[in-house]
């Protein structure tokens, strides 16, 4: 009875050592599978933020444009209105310049 009782021991401690390289196999398979997940997570992250820096830069280029036309605009507005002020002054200017040099 004690033979059986010592076997039982050795065979439920190879057991439990079988066990353990199991779980600890599995432990390393499951922290490589981990890795890879997180490094396909990471490369999708910088690439989902390059796609949103460039998305930024280019609105905010197309704005910085708009805003640049509707400047160029109001200055040609500004511009046509000054010379329409200068219009009806032009034979004074001419008037004064002549009796200047004369």
């Amino acid at each position: 009875m004690l033979e059986e009782t010592l076997k039982s021991v050795k065979d439920a401690e190879a057991k439990a050592e079988e066990m353990i390289k199991d779980a600890d196999a599995k432990a390393a398979s499951i922290l490589e599978e981990a890795k890879v997940k997180a490094s396909a997570l990471k490369e999708d992250t910088v690439k989902n933020l390059r796609s949103l820096s460039e998305k930024t830069t280019q609105a905010v280029q197309t704005e910085g444009n708009v805003q640049l036309d509707a400047a160029a605009k109001e200055a040609e507005r500004e511009i046509e209105a000054l010379k329409e002020l200068i219009v009806p002054k032009k034979p004074e200017a001419v008037e004064a310049i002549i009796s200047a040099l004369v």
